[in-house]
């Protein structure tokens, strides 16, 4: 229910907005892009049969980083701009030995992971500098830039355990949850045609996601949550208007 909020209301003041400003008050952008995606180290918390246990320093895996972008640059503020971003990243953790703690004290434990696939779309500001400007490019060849945003992340969690007699990594249950977090970042587009760009950016993404994952070897569900950060560098082209 939140997410369906955010993106309606997020949706709403960009088309109000859009509206307000007319087809000429506005340069229109369209960008598409991919690239790789780091996330850092962080403790996994888990909540297993009533006890809750602190699995410690999970490693995720680098993946691939790729989606798209929509939005306009206002024409009275023409450093000022507003996007809708949409993107997917997959941060999984390995299956991997931990050190479990809990108030029992702690223990090595078996090697576990977690498949995880994120869905992102954020509601961003946008501010540029116009660099290089000519008669052919008025608002700058180069525009260094910045943004900066609230989105819903969407991830889908799925529990991985390996060990003896299981013959690899064995799914233990999945789950899909959607939470707010935030998107930051920093870019240089290259305009090399009145139509057309060259963009390279750096953002950094945060949330985090709760997981009830049921199992048809434990009673009650087991509760895990992390937290996700992760660093972004994309490339891609902008499509202008």
């Amino acid at each position: 229910m939140r997410g369906r909020a955010f993106l309606l209301g997020a949706s709403a003041v960009l088309a109000s907005l859009a509206s307000a400003a007319g087809p000429a008050a506005a340069e229109w952008f369209a960008d598409l892009y991919a690239g790789s995606a780091w996330t850092e180290s962080h403790d996994r918390d888990l909540t297993f049969l009533g006890t809750k246990f602190d699995q410690r320093g999970q490693q995720f895996e680098t993946s691939a980083s790729f989606g798209g972008r929509v939005g306009y640059w206002l024409e009275s503020v023409p450093y000022l701009g507003l996007a809708l971003d949409a993107f997917h990243f997959q941060p999984n953790m390995n299956p991997q030995s931990a050190t479990v703690c809990s108030t029992a004290g702690c223990f090595a434990d078996p090697r576990t992971g977690l498949d995880l696939s994120v869905v992102g779309v954020s509601f961003d500001a946008m501010l540029r500098w116009p660099l290089l400007k000519t008669e052919a490019f008025p608002k700058g060849q180069l525009q260094p830039y910045i943004t900066a945003g609230p989105g819903i992340f969407i991830a889908r969690g799925t529990n991985l355990v390996t060990g003896p007699g299981l013959g690899g990594p064995t799914s233990r249950g999945s789950d899909t949850d959607a939470e707010i977090g935030v998107k930051a970042g920093a870019g240089l587009a290259w305009q090399f045609h009145r139509n057309l760009a060259l963009v390279a950016e750096y953002r950094f993404t945060h949330f985090r996601p709760e997981f009830k994952l049921d199992d048809v070897n434990v009673p009650t569900p087991t509760k895990v949550d992390t937290l996700v950060n992760t660093h972004h560098i994309v490339v891609g082209v902008s499509f202008r208007f």
